[in-house]
């Protein structure tokens, strides 16, 4: 009786161990199907901050940001005022909307024409746009940080 309690608990202990151990790993799956067409380089080119919905307003001077998407589901974000590891754990896109994983923040949004997509950075209240390398955004209406500025000023002047 002793020994079958005692094999009871280990054989209940391994498959508790086991279930730990596969539902703690996250692993990046492969880019397939919608997913395998985003690969590649993306940079940003513009954003809008929630205060300022109506402005779509080029990063200037200082600012940028890259995305580099792999095939095996991972990849690269680099920003300029960020110093942290920007490893991207896992991205996917389904059904016109991409979200990557990078670190402890998941970044989601939807994707346009095709090679352009926008990710929303809630903690900065920021909507970054990026384009795949190569891409015409000139159908984007972008201001400058300079007209953005006197845009600005002059709204609140009247």
């Amino acid at each position: 009786m002793k020994t079958m309690k005692r094999m009871i608990v280990i054989t209940l202990s391994i498959l508790l161990i086991l279930s730990l151990c596969a539902c703690g790993s996250q692993q990046a799956k492969p880019a397939s199907g919608e997913s395998l067409s985003y690969v590649g380089k993306y940079v940003a080119f513009a954003m809008v901050h929630d205060d300022y919905r109506d402005y779509l307003v080029d990063l200037g001077e200082g600012n940028s940001s890259e995305i580099t998407l792999n095939e095996d589901g991972t990849g690269v974000m680099a920003l300029s005022t960020e110093k942290n590891d920007g490893t991207i754990k896992r991205w996917k896109v389904e059904g016109g909307l991409i979200d990557i994983t990078v670190g402890n923040r998941t970044l989601f949004g939807p994707v346009e024409n095709g090679n352009v997509f926008r990710l929303y950075f809630e903690k900065e209240a920021l909507t970054f746009y990026y384009a795949k390398e190569g891409t015409d955004t000139s159908s984007y209406n972008v201001l400058s940080q300079e007209a953005f500025k006197e845009t600005i000023a002059a709204a609140s002047s009247k």
